[in-house]
């Protein structure tokens, strides 16, 4: 038998050792963890709703990343006996799907699970607001008067509280704005210090049959304005949503001005009869 054809055969010997020991190697079994939902818990008094849009689970098991999983989920972890398991609460940063991330201002929850082979851990996480959080505005709109100034100079209608139960998002009020015509622009009735070197959201609810902008006014010592910019237009949406907002480079880029507003403005949108916007549960945290 010549040299090439002894080897020829040697390969095929090795590759057919192979295949089988591959075909007999027994696999892990997994054991897997499963969350229906991440449920919000508040102190209504000073830190509001305890709506969210919570949308994924970061999981890790004894401090190491499992991965990031849309909610609900069942993820296969390769771990047996008892371990500590910790779930942090995931966002849309922005209302964008590509930035999707921890939200930095709740709490992680953590619990120790034994894994068994095969078996599925059942967890329904709460998460709480961390209590260093700063609630810098907060509006549920539940008063008479919103915490938004309309524009005597730009805007062609004004922020309306609503109790109309059709209207309400939760509770007995929301902020209402209709338009006809024209264009609405309101701000923040106050201004607000806000930190250059720390994260800043602003988080609210809302419902609109039309976009709608909200952006950032930024004012020296004197009170003059320095700087506006449209910071995020938020699509017409059906029925209600909530959004996340990061202003944390929109702050920190703007050097001169020593106190912000927030505002938000919409144009009638011709194909509707009127452009509604709907807003509750303001929350400037940082």
């Amino acid at each position: 038998m010549s040299k090439s054809r002894k080897n020829h055969i040697l390969i095929i010997s090795l590759l057919s050792l192979l295949l089988l020991y591959s075909c007999n190697k027994e696999e892990p079994i997994p054991a897997y963890i499963h969350i229906d939902k991440i449920d919000l818990k508040t102190n209504y008094s000073i830190q509001g709703s305890n709506s969210h849009k919570i949308i994924d689970a970061w999981i890790y098991v004894d401090d190491q990343l499992v991965g990031a999983f849309e909610l609900p989920c069942t993820v296969p972890v390769l771990y047996e006996g008892n371990h500590e398991v910790k779930i942090l609460a995931g966002i849309k940063e922005n209302g964008i799907s590509d930035t999707r991330t921890v939200y930095p201002y709740y709490t992680s929850y953590q619990v120790n699970i034994f894994f068994g082979k095969g078996e599925i851990s059942t967890i329904t996480p709460v998460v709480n607001y961390l209590s260093d959080t700063q609630f810098i505005w907060l509006d549920d709109f539940e008063g008479a008067v919103p915490s938004i100034c309309d524009s005597s100079t730009t805007s062609d209608t004004a922020m309306q509280v609503t109790h109309l139960p059709s209207q309400v998002f939760e509770n007995a009020g929301s902020a209402v704005v209709t338009l006809v015509n024209g264009v609405y622009y309101g701000n923040s009735c106050s201004s607000y210090i806000l930190p250059k070197t720390d994260q800043v959201f602003l988080e609210l609810n809302y419902n609109c049959n039309t976009e709608f902008s909200i952006g950032l006014e930024g004012y020296s010592s004197s009170g003059n304005l320095n700087l506006k910019q449209t910071l995020i237009t938020l699509r017409a949406v059906t029925g209600w949503n909530k959004v996340y907002i990061n202003l944390t480079n929109a702050i920190s880029n703007d050097l001169k001005s020593l106190k912000f507003k927030l505002f938000f403005s919409m144009k009638y949108n011709t194909s509707t009869s009127t452009s509604n916007l709907f807003i509750d549960n303001i929350k400037l945290v940082n």
